[in-house]
Order: structure tokens, then sequence, then C-alpha cells
């Protein structure tokens, strides 16, 4: 793992604790007890992080259309998702929720946390529409 890796891997220890911290091959995860946050970078060192979260899987019935308008009127401009991208997994048939940042972005352990919280607070918001969607009501756009 890259250094700079290493260290965001650091923070989240200490943010959230060593037991919910696990290093992979790519990077390392946080276990939030409710999902799980992917942390990677690209093979090389490019300066970047991703940050990447299930929102939920589709299962087999299907989704009133206006999951499918909210999740694009949402992606558009990032305006429902705090900077994230909503993406559409084929081989899980679940939607995924991702974010690009510098690794220079956070000062500190607080700054770390201040992310990783509002990362949350989107990913819930959207396992709400799915959860919401998948009942077959309508979802609000």
């Amino acid at each position: 793992m890259i250094d700079r890796l290493q260290r965001l891997a650091d923070m989240a220890a200490a943010v959230a604790s060593p037991e919910a911290v696990a290093t992979t091959d790519y990077g390392f995860t946080i276990d939030t007890g409710d999902s799980t946050l992917t942390f990677f970078a690209p093979g090389v060192d490019t300066g970047v992080c991703y940050c990447r979260a299930a929102v939920g899987a589709l299962g087999e019935k299907a989704c009133p259309a206006s999951f499918a308008e909210a999740a694009l009127k949402g992606d558009f401009f990032w305006r429902a998702t705090d900077g994230a991208t909503l993406s559409l997994n084929t081989l899980e048939n679940a939607i995924y929720l991702t974010d690009r940042f510098d690794f220079d972005a956070f000062e500190d352990e607080a700054a770390f946390a201040d992310y990783i919280n509002g990362f949350q607070r989107t990913l819930y918001d959207w396992q709400e529409r799915l959860a919401i969607a998948l009942d077959g009501q309508e979802v609000a756009k």
C-alpha cells in the first residue's frame, strides 16, 4: 500500500477503531456496522484516492422509474450526492456510491472523520431511497 493510503488507514483506525479497519492489497476498509466503506487508489500514485460503498442490491424486483430519475437528477452536478457519483455494478446488480478526493484533502483526523460522516449521510440517504423504491413506492426527486 502506498504511503499516503497507509496514512489514511492510520487516520481511519484512530477515527473509527482499529478493529473496524481492515487493510487489503488495494487499500483499506472501514466497517461502520451498517455498511463497509472501501478506500483504494489506482495502481500508480496519482495523488487521488477513492471511497466506495454499496447503496444496495436491486434484487429481482423492478424499481419504480422514479428511483432512476432521482438518481440521475441527484448525480447531475452532484446535487444530491455531495460530490460523489452513483453507479450500477452490473456484476452484482447493485448501486454504488463512489467519491474521489486528493490524498492531501485532510489535515488531520478530525477532518477525515468529518469526511467519513458526510459520506455516510449521503450513503444512508440513497439507501433509504432505494429501500422505498424496492418497496414499490415512488421516490422523491
